[in-house]
């Protein structure tokens, strides 16, 4: 089982990340085995990139492997992932061979994984709000700031999906380590949402992740 870790949190959330070893065939194989799936194919078999297919049925065999009855998913208008044929809330996230998965029985989740890519720098204007542009300077253009700093907004834009400019989700200075925890504000168009992120680093992968019981 290449699910190489799992946690439950003092939330009542649990989390995962699935390290995809196997062949395309053999993640298909498994999936064709599940008993109880209604969803299709149909989508994933689009998918040009081999690679984008194998996170497709690794994520579908993560949720089998974390959900008893896992029916597959569903998605909304904004491109958000939903459990057919249940309730729970979940948040899906992978970069190259992790497929990582957040879920919670009540409350809003996000959840971002990402590896350590050069490329961010490039975009980091389109993601950065002034004082963080200032404290990224600071830091000499430490990448691995800006990848946390980035992950953590995935993660909360994931929250809040459409209705929240990347830039409108502010970070407070917080120390660079290899985990930590902070208050972030997302200043959305009915006002202001509080939400506490965990982060850390592992491997060269950044994984951010939230639950929000909106109050």
């Amino acid at each position: 089982m290449p699910i190489t870790r799992q946690e439950e949190t003092a939330s009542g959330a649990r989390w995962a990340v699935w390290r995809i070893q196997e062949t395309e065939e053999e993640l298909r194989e498994q999936f064709h085995a599940l008993e109880g799936i209604l969803e299709s194919t149909e989508s994933v078999d689009s998918y040009k990139v081999a690679r984008k297919r194998k996170q497709w049925f690794a994520s579908r065999l993560l949720s089998a492997a974390l959900l008893p009855g896992f029916k597959g998913l569903y998605y909304d208008q904004f491109g958000a992932p939903h459990l057919i044929e249940d309730d729970q809330c979940v948040s899906y996230s992978h970069s190259y061979d992790r497929v990582a998965m957040l879920m919670h029985p009540e409350h809003e989740v996000g959840l971002d994984i990402q590896r350590k890519d050069k490329k961010l720098e490039r975009i980091a204007p389109k993601f950065l709000n002034e004082p963080e542009k200032e404290r990224y300077e600071a830091s000499e253009k430490d990448l691995d700031y800006l990848q946390v700093l980035w992950s953590v907004k995935e993660t909360i834009f994931k929250i809040h999906k459409h209705h929240l400019p990347f830039k409108e989700i502010r970070t407070p200075s917080f120390s660079m380590g290899s985990r930590g925890s902070f208050k972030v504000e997302a200043h959305r168009f009915d006002g202001l949402h509080e939400h506490e992120v965990d982060f850390e680093i592992h491997e060269d992968f950044y994984l951010a992740r939230s639950v929000y019981a909106e109050e």
